[in-house]
């Protein structure tokens, strides 16, 4: 499989000193299944642009503190960004400065106004991209969902719309996405 993977032709193997000899596998020593599902100690990244619905924005940041994450909220520009109730939203950082990597999941909410920034915006499109790529939970506002298409992303079951329930998020956001790997490349 590694050969494979690197497009290399598979040596011959070396002569064992001692047999190989095959093994359970050992639980303890396993990455995947073995934690809790849990959002405690995790980050969800909020980029908010202008437009946002402020109850979907409640709402998500009442459901992420009432499993004990956390979130930090992200604008496309550091002074922060203008919700659909009118209220200023302050950013803790900049789109520029805090890629999707720096998350556990992430969501992009935005009105009309906002999604149309976030398009224009390559770092929009990086985020997006990105957190898809690194198996993370994701919810988009209806306006925002265009910017997957820009970005190159086929929504899977982990990538949720987002309203007034954002209960699938959350339970997503629990782990990552492993099922999501193989379809975006070959595993050596």
């Amino acid at each position: 499989r590694v050969a494979d993977g690197l497009d290399l032709p598979l040596p011959e193997a070396s002569p064992a000193a001692v047999e190989p000899e095959d093994m359970a596998l050992s639980p303890a020593l396993r990455l995947l299944g073995r934690y809790p599902e849990l959002l405690k100690g995790r980050c969800v990244g909020i980029l908010v642009a202008d437009g946002a619905d402020a109850t979907t924005l409640d709402t998500l940041r009442e459901a992420v503190l009432a499993e004990e994450g956390s979130f930090r909220i992200i604008c496309p520009k550091v002074g922060g960004a203008v919700l659909s109730d009118g209220s200023m939203l302050k950013a803790d950082g900049q789109l520029g400065g805090m890629p999707s990597v720096l998350f556990d999941a992430v969501v992009v909410l935005a009105g009309e106004v906002g999604a149309a920034t976030l398009l224009a915006h390559a770092a929009a499109g990086d985020f997006v991209r990105d957190a898809f790529g690194h198996l993370k939970a994701m919810g988009m506002s209806a306006e925002a969902w265009p910017l997957l298409a820009k970005a190159g992303v086929e929504p899977d079951g982990a990538v949720f719309e987002l309203d007034s329930d954002v209960t699938d998020f959350i339970a997503a956001a629990k782990t990552r996405q492993f099922e999501r790997e193989p379809l975006l490349r070959p595993v050596a």
